[in-house]
Parts: structure tokens; C-alpha cells; sequence
């Protein structure tokens, strides 16, 4: 495995450590906010934080520019604001249990999209692995038998928005070294974040003065700088080192991490079968490191 691999990889491991700590900071959350208000301001906290850094460095006019604003301003949308509705509206229609579930069928949209649109070489060998993955977070996760209804419909959309939010993404830092991935997450959760709030104050979700105290608007900054901020910009740091479908299929892994942390921090022991699924999860996942991200060799005529 190369340094940029490496990197990638580690970038990529760190976005699962965050990721599967969100559900205990935003199980905290919501007990005070409403989900769709505690998505958009925390989002907006990130857009804002992030926004400062790029003015400090000098670089905040680039998200501006005509070239390539369209294409932030998509990311923004189905990466932040899109993907929430489906989230939160379809996991309102249905179980949690399903919600989390269905998440895992992202790595499935990253492997179309990722041979698809950006000429990623996808081996039979990849294949197998995030399958394995897949296999072993269900496990984790099966609790109970699946009834499918518009929410489950819903929570599949989600994974999707993100992927097409990832595509825009990579193509930009792949065709424009000036776009960096802290730019990229910086237009996510600005651009993201503004739509965001809009629809939460045409929906008259104005929960301002509950920032009065001190440990809610605490959460929500911790949530934007760590939760979202920190995330997206090692996130994306990663998917500009490995292949799009290889970083998706690890980061999927972050439900089964959510319950090891539930484990270690809130004392919550895990099932036999949840600790059967976490070790198939890890033997796929130590399978899928060595494979490398490369590009598809182009038939022409």
C-alpha cells in the first residue's frame, strides 16, 4: 500500500471514529431540539466555521466563483439538505432499526456510481468484500423482522444523496487542484446548512431561545465543528486519495463502531451476535485494505 493509500485509509478511519460517535451526541441533541432544527443549525455552525478558515486563508472566493458555485451549491443540497428530509421524514415513517439497516446499501450506490462516472476499477475481489461488510453490519444491526414501507423508501434515497454529493465532489478536486477538500466541505455545510434553516423557519421550527442554556448551545457547536465540520473535511480528504467505492465501503462500518463506543462509554454491553457481526465486519475490512484504487483501463478504437 502506497502513501497515498495509506493516508487515504486514515483519513478514512478517522471519519468512522466520528461518525460512530454522532449517535450518542445527537441522541443528547435531540432530547432538547427538534431533529430537523438541530440538523440545521448545527450545519450552519459547521458552514460558518469553516467559511472563517477560508477567509483567514484567503481562498473564501473560490466557492463563489461561476465555474464552479453550481456544482457546490448541488453538493450542498444533496449532501446536507436533500439527504436530511429523506432522513429524518423517513425515519419518522418507520423503525430505527430499519433506518439503520437500510443505510448500509450506500457502498452498493458508491460501486455503480463509482465505475459508472469516474472510470474507478471495481474487482471482483472488492466486490466480495463489501459484501462481507455489508453482511457483517446487518448482523450488528438485525434486530427484528424488516416491514418495508415509503420511510424505508425514504432512508434508501439518503445513501444516494450523499453519493451524488461525493461524485460532484470528487470530479471537482480530481479536475480543479485549487478546490481543496476543506472547501468542498466548507460549500456542504454552508451552502447545506442555509437551505436548511430556511425550510426550518418556513416550517416554524424557531427553537433560538433554547440556546440560552448553555449545554444545548454547547451541543450544537460540538456537533457542527466535530460532528460535521471535522468529518466532511477528513472525509473528503480521503475520497481525494482512494477510490470513491473503497472509502464508502469502509466508512460503512460506523453503525457496528456506534455500538463498540455505546459499549465502551455508555456501559451498553453488545449481543453475541452483534460481536460476531463487529469481527466479520473487521475481516472484511482488513480484506479490502489491500486492495488498490486504481482507474479503469479505457477501450479505443
Amino acid at each position: 500500500m502506497g502513501k497515498k493509500e495509506k493516508e487515504g485509509v486514515l483519513f478514512v478511519l478517522m471519519t468512522v471514529f466520528i461518525a460512530g460517535a454522532l449517535p450518542i451526541i445527537i441522541k443528547y441533541g435531540i432530547g432538547f431540539l427538534n431533529p430537523l432544527f438541530f440538523a440545521s443549525s448545527s450545519s450552519f455552525v459547521a458552514g460558518a466555521f469553516l467559511f472563517t478558515l477560508a477567509v483567514i486563508q484567503g481562498n473564501w472566493k473560490i466557492l463563489f466563483f461561476k465555474n464552479y458555485m453550481p456544482k457546490l451549491l448541488l453538493i450542498g443540497f444533496f449532501g446536507i439538505t436533500l439527504s436530511n428530509l429523506f432522513f429524518f421524514y423517513g425515519t419518522s415513517l418507520t423503525s430505527a432499526i430499519n433506518a439503520s439497516i437500510l443505510l448500509v446499501i450506500e457502498p452498493v450506490y458508491s460501486i455503480f456510481i463509482g465505475y459508472l462516472f469516474l472510470n474507478e476499477k471495481i474487482t471482483f475481489k472488492q466486490n466480495i468484500y463489501t459484501f462481507i461488510i455489508i453482511l457483517g453490519t446487518i448482523t450488528v444491526l438485525y434486530k427484528e423482522r424488516l416491514i418495508f414501507n415509503y420511510g424505508d423508501l425514504m432512508i434508501m434515497c439518503t445513501p444516494l444523496c450523499w453519493q451524488i454529493a461525493h461524485f460532484f465532489s470528487k470530479k471537482l478536486m480530481s479536475d480543479h487542484h485549487e478546490i481543496t477538500p476543506r472547501l468542498i466541505a466548507t460549500a456542504r455545510t454552508l451552502f447545506g446548512g442555509v437551505f436548511l434553516v430556511l425550510l426550518s423557519y418556513i416550517n416554524g421550527l424557531n427553537q433560538f431561545d433554547a440556546f440560552k442554556l448553555p449545554y444545548v448551545l454547547w451541543i450544537v457547536i460540538l456537533q457542527g465543528i466535530i460532528g460535521f465540520a471535522v468529518q466532511y473535511s477528513f472525509w473528503y480528504e480521503a475520497i481525494k486519495r482512494l477510490n470513491l467505492s473503497k472509502a464508502t465501503s469502509i466508512i460503512s462500518i460506523y453503525p457496528a463502531f456506534s455500538i463498540l463506543l455505546a459499549w465502551i462509554i455508555l456501559k451498553e454491553l453488545p449481543t453475541f451476535q452483534q460481536i460476531g457481526g463487529f469481527i466479520v465486519i473487521v475481516i472484511g475490512i482488513f480484506c479490502l485494505l489491500s486492495i488498490k484504487s486504481e482507474k479503469r483501463m479505457i477501450e479505443t478504437i
